[in-house]
């Protein structure tokens, strides 16, 4: 009986039937496509659990420390102090109350006022306002005396002109007020048998600020608060207004030596000294017309300026004529004893002789009781991470290898029978339960109150209580027990975990060793599936060539189909069996 063909009342459609044969022959490529693509599944699964095993690996680093175990803690009895304290393993545990009876201050050299040259150039008030060496850029706008605005258009307004505006607004209240420069004060002088009242919230210029002119109360008469003749930071040196002579050179302070030439700007000196070992801070105080040093750190120590080559030391008022103000210790008692003195308001070990005991005091006079404990929340949290990362482990082996039976219905795991992988879930579990040759009072994991859930392979912290007795009364038998080089169990986990995550090529561990092999045979399979796709590509039968050559008898049409002779169907047969 021939082979039949429906649906075909004419003609014969041979790429159809080539397609069909092809793909027919493809049947055990697809078996190894399944089977590379099981294999990526695996090593996707492996890969995730070694990544948490990793995970614990790590978390053991967290375990067993001094720091950790012994940490104290340092509270206060009073929960609105704005004192702070800490603690190391090391301090006395106990209660400490600390008085502070003098705040540490810092020292500071300020230099001799009238430094700087006149605020007025040669006492002509004709000038142009950007004339002045007042410190400061004067900017247009206004300002307002006893209710009336003054303008100021422009910096080519002369000074003059705006005291004459300033009198015109101060005689509308009294004719004989006057408004005046006085070229040997270098001062402005107000003055009115009326109230003088200057400035208002809406002033645009700050000329009033910088000839330092403000009201005083009820008074018919106002002056500069001081010379105003002021240092321009901006400026280079040879035009920053120093009454004295200075010339390139250096000075030393504090034993650190600041250089200079006339062309840097006041401002790059300030800079250099600020960033400088010296210890200081510099700055000018315009409202003084003064240099100031001041010491970084509190306590009684000076400040030296010495060596000055090029004057720029003395020009700024720091060398001669100084005026010194001493920093001050902080003065305290602990527990009512005698007085200790620190440098600084933080009362450090090197003051008080408590080891690592650290307090930082902000008020006079108001006593502090501070309390040294134990804190075992450190080593909570440490355990419970480990706790955490282990359980994560067990349970993403148990995902993957778990054999489900519900009746006679058996579901495996991706990697059930794993044996690899269930030697992994007991030998970590064997390392938390088993005895340890310690002496202490700590000898397995269930001596700090933490155990296993029955017959799961998970743990927890099943007796708080007891963990909390071991980290108060046996801290030391804790640290052996994590940390023994023998015998602790971060030393066998550690070791146990190392090898398994071997990635070494002469001792690769377990993990490395699958995830190896998956990967040999799926590129076995690669070039399995790749001679097949080639054999098919080509196909061994050329059904068109043996039609051509073997036409007659091979194929006949009839009205219900195509019926193929007996020699086409044992070509066919002979290649695809």
């Amino acid at each position: 009986m021939g082979l039949a063909l429906s649906g075909l009342a004419s003609g014969f459609d041979w790429k159809s039937i080539v397609d069909q044969l092809i793909e027919v022959s493809r049947t055990p490529q697809k078996r190894m496509r399944a089977e590379k693509s099981q294999f990526a599944s695996k090593t996707s699964a492996l890969n995730e659990i070694k990544g948490l095993v990793t995970s614990l690996k790590s978390s053991l680093s967290g375990l067993g420390s001094d720091e950790t175990v012994l940490k104290r803690s340092a509270t206060f009895a009073s929960s609105t102090t704005d004192w702070s304290a800490s603690a190391t393993k090391d301090t006395p545990v106990g209660q400490y109350v600390f008085e502070l009876t003098q705040k540490a201050t810092a020292a500071k050299l300020e230099g001799a006022a009238g430094v700087a040259g006149t605020g007025v150039p040669g006492g002509d008030t004709t000038s142009s306002l950007a004339s002045l060496e007042v410190g400061r850029t004067l900017t247009a706008g206004t300002f307002t005396v006893n209710g009336e605005v003054v303008t100021i258009g422009s910096t080519a307004n002369s000074l003059q002109s705006v005291l004459d505006d300033i009198q015109t607004a101060l005689q509308l209240s009294d004719p004989t007020a006057t408004a005046t420069y006085d070229a040997v004060t270098d001062q402005i002088e107000l003055s009115s048998a009326s109230q003088i009242r200057l400035g208002a919230a809406n002033d645009t210029s700050n000329f009033l600020q910088a000839m330092k002119l403000s009201t005083g109360i009820n008074s018919g008469a106002v002056s500069s608060a001081s010379a105003l003749g002021a240092i321009s930071l901006t400026n280079p040196i040879s035009s920053a207004n120093f009454s004295g002579a200075v010339s390139d050179g250096s000075f030393v302070l504090n034993g650190e030596t600041i250089t200079y030439t006339t062309g840097d700007s006041v401002e790059s000196i300030l800079n250099q000294i600020n960033s400088s070992s010296a210890g200081v801070n510099a700055s000018y105080d315009y409202g003084a017309g003064k240099f100031v040093l001041s010491n970084k750190t509190t306590g009684d120590v000076g400040i030296f300026v010495t060596n000055d080559t090029g004057g720029l030391a003395t020009a700024m008022g720091l060398a001669v004529g100084s005026n010194f103000v001493s920093g001050s210790d902080a003065q305290f008692t602990i527990n009512g004893g005698s007085t200790l003195t620190s440098r600084s308001n933080v009362l450090d070990e090197t003051a008080h002789g408590i080891t690592g005991l650290s307090i930082t005091a902000t008020t006079e006079d108001d006593p502090q009781t501070v309390t040294i404990s134990g804190d075992s929340e450190a080593t909570k949290s440490s355990l419970n991470d480990f706790i955490s990362k282990y359980n994560a482990a067990q349970a993403a082996i148990e995902k993957y290898t778990k054999v489900d039976v519900n009746g006679d219905k058996v579901s495996a795991a991706l990697l059930a029978g794993n044996r690899e992988l269930a030697d992994i879930s007991r030998s970590t579990r064997r390392l938390l339960y088993e005895n340890t040759d310690l002496t202490g009072s700590v000898k397995r994991l269930s001596d700090l109150g933490i155990n296993f859930a029955g017959i799961e392979n998970t743990i927890s912290i099943t007796d708080s209580a007891k963990l909390d007795a071991a980290l108060a009364d046996s801290a030391e038998d804790v640290i052996s027990y994590f940390t023994d080089e023998d015998d602790g169990l971060i030393t066998r986990m550690e070791e146990y975990l190392e090898n398994l995550l071997s990635t070494s090529t002469t001792s690769p561990g377990s993990f490395k060793t699958q995830t190896d092999s998956m990967d040999r045979q799926s590129k076995g399979l690669d070039k399995q599936i790749e001679a097949f796709e080639r054999a098919v590509g080509k196909p061994a039968f050329p059904v068109g060539e043996f039609l051509y050559r073997h036409g007659k008898g091979a194929v006949n049409i009839s009205a219900t189909g195509i019926v193929f002779g007996e020699r086409l169907q044992a070509k066919i047969k002979q290649h695809f069996p």
